[in-house]
């Protein structure tokens, strides 16, 4: 499987046969480009963008956007409702390939006890670090030593062409300790790899 990032909360999921895209719309809305909407699955997290979605949806692609159970094509979806401080979004579970993902898009506060409990046992974590208008990286590392996933990737960062008063993802590994970063442009990953005693973070390039 391959993961790429596109900016803010937005990553695409592919495999062999079976493309997920989370939160196509998000890039946009700060000014970066947009990936292509052709995927099987597409979850947002807000369901302000659920109209723009139904409009540009391709007839093979099935749409996800509130809490609930889902399964597509072997693809588990679990949907968590998130009551933040001024946000209320959808936030999921996922199960591809045998991986668990947690996505937690564009929190702004910390996850309720009832969230934390159903992304218990996650392998993978998609967690914003940025601050302002999500959380920062002392709550982003408080929930990843929560929840202690194998790999842990950073979204709703810094980066060239943002707008958006976010931190530099360098904020953040200061906070956790870490001096020496993977940056990858698109990450491959399988279940067998994932064996860290501890949480490995990885930094993705946008765009892929």
């Amino acid at each position: 499987m391959y993961i790429t990032w596109y900016g803010q909360s937005c990553f695409k999921l592919q495999n062999k046969t079976q493309t997920v895209l989370i939160d196509p719309y998000s890039p946009k809305k700060y000014g970066l480009r947009a990936p292509n909407l052709k995927a099987r699955l597409i979850l947002l997290t807000n369901s302000e963008d659920e109209k723009k979605a139904q409009k540009d949806l391709k007839k093979e692609c099935f749409l996800i956007s509130s809490p609930g159970e889902y399964e597509i094509d072997n693809i588990f979806i679990q949907g968590l409702d998130f009551k933040g401080k001024e946000k209320r979004l959808t936030v999921y579970r996922l199960e591809m390939d045998n991986i668990r993902f947690g996505i937690l898009a564009e929190i702004d506060d910390l996850l309720s006890n009832d969230v934390l409990n159903n992304l218990d046992g996650i392998d993978v974590l998609f967690i914003p670090v940025g601050g302002g208008e999500v959380i920062d990286s002392k709550k982003a590392i408080e929930i990843i030593n929560s929840l202690e996933p194998k790999l842990a990737i950073p979204c709703c960062f810094k980066i060239p062409g943002l707008k958006s008063n976010l931190s530099p993802s360098d904020k953040f590994l200061k906070e956790a300790g870490i001096k020496n970063i993977e940056r990858v442009n698109k990450l491959s990953i399988q279940k067998k790899h994932l064996l860290f005693e501890e949480t490995k973070i990885v930094i993705l390039e946008p765009g892929g």
